[in-house]
């Protein structure tokens, strides 16, 4: 049974914990960009437990009014996954683990029994599409809706029980892809938007998350940690321009992504 995070959630957005980031994720020079070495991801651990600030999960006990909070949410559903649990689990923490269904049991990507098994660690599990698509908001209504429908019904099978989170690949987000995913039953959306407060849309509640590349320092993630609001304002504001240029250029940033993905399959 899920809940409803605070109002101030400090999400943070990875992807791969490894040593050799050829064994996890995807494959394209900027996907790696998003992957952390096992000392890195300790060292984020180490200072998130020193501010003191709760981690949860949206099915965790909430933590005191006005409190802000830390989510640790990995999109993709990459192998190292199962480490990566391994490491939060030390802290008696959990995390939110975004599955691309139609790339389990494939290699670099979780197996149908370790994401069962994840789940029965205590960590949340949540769609992250079917297909993981280039551009999500270039998408019709109706490929939406089978993108978001297809991944829950997969993993609601796979692990018995209601799918009712979901993160947007690419972070490439539209009013139609909330719209869709509440349509579909998904109602916990989280954003590539970097925010740390909540809002609300078309049935769901949605949440941003801060994005967490391999350059992030502890400086940074200090920033966010102990200022919520004005200590994000240069990502948020980087964010702001980016969205803006992606979707100035279109077609040519269509492209871009998809020559991407092109490199990842030729990689497998």
């Amino acid at each position: 049974m899920t809940t409803t995070l605070p109002s101030t959630n400090i999400g943070l957005l990875l992807h791969d914990v490894t040593d050799d980031v050829s064994n996890s994720g995807f494959q394209q020079p900027t996907a790696h960009r998003y992957k952390h070495s096992v000392a890195q991801f300790r060292q984020y651990l180490d200072h998130v437990q020193s501010t003191g600030l709760p981690v949860v999960t949206p099915e965790s006990s909430i933590a005191a009014p006005g409190q802000p909070v830390v989510t640790f949410t990995f999109d993709d559903g990459g192998a190292s996954a199962p480490c990566t649990a391994d490491l939060l689990e030390e802290r008696d923490w959990r995390g939110v683990f975004f599955i691309t269904t139609g790339l389990l049991n494939t290699p670099g990507f979780m197996t149908d029994r370790q994401v069962l098994d994840l789940r029965r660690r205590g960590h949340l599990i949540g769609s992250h599409s079917c297909s993981h698509p280039d551009v999500f908001r270039s998408l019709s209504r109706k490929q939406m809706a089978d993108e978001w429908s297809r991944s829950r019904d997969t993993l609601q099978q796979l692990i018995g029980e209601p799918i009712c989170s979901a993160s947007v690949p690419g972070g490439d987000c539209n009013n139609a892809t909330i719209e869709e995913a509440s349509a579909a039953g998904l109602t916990q959306i989280f954003t590539s938007e970097q925010v740390t407060h909540s809002w609300s849309h078309s049935g769901a509640t949605c949440f941003g998350r801060m994005m967490m590349l391999d350059n992030t320092s502890l400086e940074t993630l200090a920033r966010w940690l102990t200022h919520p609001t004005v200590g994000i304002l240069p990502e948020r504001a980087l964010r702001f321009t980016k969205s803006h240029v992606k979707k100035l250029i279109g077609p040519v940033y269509l492209r871009l992504v998809q020559e991407r993905r092109a490199m990842h399959e030729h990689a497998k």
